[in-house]
């Protein structure tokens, strides 16, 4: 989560940047996914952004304030590989 201060400068994208490129350039992984809830649209917009698909809704996957909530699954595959 990002502070509400910080949010909308690119905090977010910078990291996950950052993320990508460790992940697939140091670590050679092959695919990197991603969860956040289907009313986050903050975040699904920046993983759609950042080149991931959406892959999947999963529901009542995450218990929140005593209420099941629904989920997007996020993929995405290095492209060098």
């Amino acid at each position: 989560m990002i502070k509400v201060s910080a949010q909308g400068k690119g905090v977010g994208s910078k990291a996950l940047k950052l993320i990508k490129q460790y992940a697939f350039d140091t670590l050679m992984l092959n695919k990197l996914v991603a969860f956040c809830s289907v009313h986050n649209s903050g975040s699904f917009n920046l993983l759609e952004k950042e080149d991931f698909s959406r892959e999947r809704c999963l529901k009542q996957n995450t218990l929140i304030n005593n209420h099941y909530r629904d989920d997007y699954a996020y993929g995405l595959c290095n492209p060098a590989l």
